[in-house]
């Protein structure tokens, strides 16, 4: 009998033990389930491409009007067609987008489009750089609105150019700026003959009749342009000179007692940007002299300007605006005989030197080998400014 009872009591107490060890490895099992759910889950949410809210614009160089046969630029289609541009800027503007939406950021891209001045079809099929397009889009940028506040943004626009000799840029963009280059490709020329069962609107891009029209319309071409490469060969290369003719430089503002504002700029590659008056410095020794502190501490080989458009507080504590607009030839002629043939070792700044009247200023670039030469801006426009919202 009291074998039997201590047999009972044993058997209780290792039931209980079995028990609770079961208890444990479930609660260890669940615990690892969950975990390794929870640890799936952030893995494949870190996997999932984000989306954006976002376009597509097309630069087509004034003079040289394109009609697309179709295209995509990731899962995006081109719903356009004809694309031409009357005004500068023509060559990097993402404003006049077809539409926006929430989509995953493109990794390539496929487009055939006819050259009306070539006479003939192109076809770009080619993977892009996802991974800079995606950087641009997640860390967004800087910029101040009308009423002086600056505010954080994404991007919103993939912007292609078009130019003659099947030559393809892509820039991620935000309005007129900025605007970072994302890439340059070649597209082939192909063979595209007209398919049976078009209505009429459809064999517009097929017809001969319909091209001459094109070529010879002034909401199309602007009549100037025209007559003015009426006998010239299309120029080309010329796109791809914007971007390979870069040097080493910085530009400068000379302010007579004054202070530096804002600068938006547009290189002739297409790309622009802001500079914030916080971003300059006034030169050591020089303190009418203000340059961004970032590219004179770090100079490197830069495109050039083809606008820029700046405040200043002057001496007389009154905000001006300013605008310079560049001649692509005689500033890029100013820039070889400055530098010669040691793009890679001599340095420069491009000096903007205001006069004390705020009527007038000079542009020279000036070398580190002793060399200098003043460039003449096509426009130079100055006159006062928002004095409430314009910077500094």
């Amino acid at each position: 009998m009291l074998f039997s009872s201590i047999f009972a009591e044993k058997t209780i107490l290792m039931i209980k033990t079995i028990i609770i060890i079961t208890l444990i490895l479930l609660a260890l099992w669940l615990t690892g389930c969950w975990g390794y759910k929870a640890k799936q889950d952030k893995n494949n949410k870190a996997n999932v491409e984000p989306k954006y809210n976002w376009g597509v614009a097309v630069n087509a160089p004034i003079g040289y009007p394109i009609r697309f046969y179709g295209g995509r630029v990731g899962g995006m289609s081109i719903t356009g067609e004809l694309y031409s541009k009357l005004r500068e800027p023509d060559w990097g503007n993402a404003f006049g987008y077809e539409s926006t939406s929430m989509d995953k950021l493109p990794k390539n891209v496929d487009m055939v489009w006819f050259s009306y001045k070539e006479d003939c079809f192109y076809r770009l099929k080619t993977a892009i750089d996802y991974e800079k397009i995606a950087k641009l889009f997640r860390e967004g940028f800087n910029q101040r609105v009308p009423n002086g506040e600056v505010r954080h943004k994404t991007y919103d626009t993939i912007v292609v150019g078009i130019a003659p000799g099947g030559v393809v840029v892509l820039w991620v963009g935000y309005g007129y700026l900025p605007l970072t280059e994302i890439g340059r490709y070649q597209a082939e020329k192909i063979e595209l003959r007209e398919p049976e069962g078009l209505d009429n609107h459809q064999k517009l891009i097929f017809s001969k009749k319909g091209g001459a029209e094109v070529l010879n319309s002034n909401t199309i071409i602007p009549e100037d342009f025209r007559e003015a490469n009426k006998d010239k060969p299309i120029p080309f290369g010329l796109w791809d000179s914007y971007r390979d003719n870069q040097y080493q430089w910085y530009p400068t503002f000379e302010i007579p007692n004054g202070k530096m504002g804002d600068v938006d700029y547009q290189y002739w590659n297409g790309e622009a940007d802001t500079f914030f008056f916080t971003d300059f410095i006034a030169l050591e020794g020089q303190k009418d002299v203000f340059a961004p502190q970032e590219l004179c501490h770090n100079i490197r080989k830069l495109p050039l300007y083809k606008e820029i458009r700046f405040t200043y507080k002057a001496e007389d504590g009154i905000k001006y605006g300013g605008v310079l607009q560049f001649d692509w030839e005689s500033t890029l002629e100013a820039y070889k005989k400055v530098f010669e043939k040691h793009s890679d070792e001599v340095k420069a700044h491009l000096d903007i030197r205001i006069n004390r009247d705020n009527t007038y200023l000079t542009v020279r670039l000036v070398g580190d080998n002793g060399k200098e030469a003043f460039i003449e801006p096509k426009l130079i426009d100055i006159g006062e400014a928002n004095q409430k919202y314009a910077p500094p």
